[in-house]
């Protein structure tokens, strides 16, 4: 929140507070995933930046991916314009967030076969797949997968760099708890989570 809205919620609150609220009860019936899409455009269509970055973040937190952000700009174009979406795009390119790597965008997403479960030992493993890696967290019959590549410049983070259960980003040192993937250090969001399941003994993961 900018300290202009801090200020006037602060001597203001009578009137303020109320609008936040008209806000929120606007849109109760959107599930979170289309309020945080709506957040992004409000913030492209009013050029905000600081707006944009903490909404665009919070969007995907919300399981938005980066294909339907930019759909939901482009299908905005008639309000929005093409100079909005081109301000905001240069915005989102300079983030550096892994999600809009040009290389995945629009890329079809499928399963991979990675390992025989009764293979996998216990505690953190690292597995390749397709060019990219993974990082499961196998605790008993209880299995998380998280992406290895770092959510803040998509740098790979190696397994070399596990102490107990944190794993360090060698380039900007952002620290991750790999047992529930949160950033505890330097950082402000998780490692991404891979969808995975386990069929006839083997650990598929999609991506």
């Amino acid at each position: 929140m900018s300290d202009a809205l801090n200020y006037l919620l602060k001597v203001r609150k009578d009137v303020v507070e109320p609008y936040f609220k008209a806000l929120k009860q606007g849109g109760k019936h959107l599930d979170v995933k289309t309020r945080s899409l709506l957040s992004v455009i409000t913030k492209v269509d009013a050029q905000t930046e600081a707006g944009l970055k903490q909404y665009l973040v919070r969007a995907l937190r919300d399981g938005n991916s980066a294909d339907e952000i930019l759909d939901a700009m482009l299908v905005c174009l008639p309000t929005l314009g093409m100079s909005k979406i081109i301000w905001a795009v240069d915005i989102i390119l300079k983030m550096n967030l892994p999600d809009f790597n040009p290389e995945l965008i629009g890329k079809e997403k499928q399963w991979y076969k990675l390992i025989a479960i009764n293979e996998l030992e216990e505690g953190i493993s690292r597995h390749d797949y397709d060019g990219r890696a993974c990082f499961i967290n196998k605790k008993g019959d209880e299995h998380h997968v998280y992406d290895s590549r770092c959510p803040h410049q998509a740098a790979d983070i190696s397994l070399s760099s596990l102490e107990d259960t944190t794993l360090t980003c060698a380039r900007h040192q952002w620290k991750f708890n790999v047992g529930n993937g949160e950033c505890i250090e330097n950082g402000n969001r998780p490692l991404n989570r891979i969808e995975f399941k386990i069929e006839d003994g083997f650990v598929y993961v999609y991506s």
